[in-house]
């Protein structure tokens, strides 16, 4: 329905967009008669696009903003991981509510408060105002866990801020720069959205990796009546990314 809605396309182009769709839906990875006679675990995502005959716009939609793809490297992969993430985007569609998106209601406090919950279902223990002294490492180099005072934790995983680690076990993948607006209306040309997530391909952009804009408002109990908040959000690509 979005796709026959769509003033980007074409009517043929609609028609061969809905093909992909079903595709998509349909397949399932671990069954290789549902795929067309395409080999998804060594053929490139370009290749299966250039099955449906897809036009480059269209391309650069199912890439970035269905599959999330935050580069063009995806196309010269092997198809099986972005089909992976355009089935989750597609099932996530009216899970709850219209869009794929979910954000917590007041903020991003919910997800540390319905994590606390999940891991108390699996016998897990969230420890608050615990200081971390120490993350431990094994003979072979690899995380055995922390240590906090006399006490230990043990875990094959630490997820922390770099700011815990010591500066040798510090890689610098990429750096991220953010710009928050505070709006008193809605970001025109989006149907008066109260939120919203707008992805610019990089293509479009003349850069090498995609700009993001997510805007929450009132809406989300996040700030006051009236209020909307935008984040615009990039990868550092030049020397002056302000």
């Amino acid at each position: 329905m979005e796709g026959l809605k769509s003033p980007l396309m074409g009517l043929f182009e609609k028609k061969r967009l809905i093909n992909m769709y079903k595709f998509v839906h349909s397949v399932d990875l671990d069954n290789k008669k549902t795929w067309e006679g395409l080999d998804l675990k060594k053929q490139p995502m370009s290749e299966v696009f250039a099955h449906f005959n897809l036009e480059e716009n269209t391309i650069d939609f199912l890439g970035h903003a269905v599959a999330l793809q935050t580069s063009d490297t995806y196309l010269y992969e092997p198809a099986e991981g972005t089909i992976k993430k355009m089935k989750l985007y597609l099932e996530s569609q009216g899970r709850y509510g219209e869009s794929p998106f979910l954000y917590p209601i007041y903020g991003l406090g919910g997800l540390p408060e319905a994590f606390s919950r999940l891991c108390a279902i699996h016998g897990g223990t969230y420890m608050l105002k615990t200081n971390i002294d120490e993350i431990l490492f094994g003979s072979d180099g690899q995380v055995e866990g922390i240590r906090s005072g006399e006490e230990t934790a043990k875990a094959p995983i630490v997820i922390c801020d770099p700011s815990y680690c010591n500066n040798d076990r510090l890689r610098p993948t990429g750096k991220v720069i953010r710009a928050i607006c505070l709006l008193d209306h809605p970001i025109p040309d989006t149907n008066d959205a109260k939120s919203i997530q707008i992805i610019l391909p990089a293509k479009q952009l003349d850069r090498h990796t995609d700009t993001y804009i997510s805007m929450v408002s009132y809406d989300h109990a996040i700030c006051a009546q009236g209020i909307y908040v935008a984040i615009v959000s990039a990868t550092v690509e030049t020397d002056t990314p302000e």
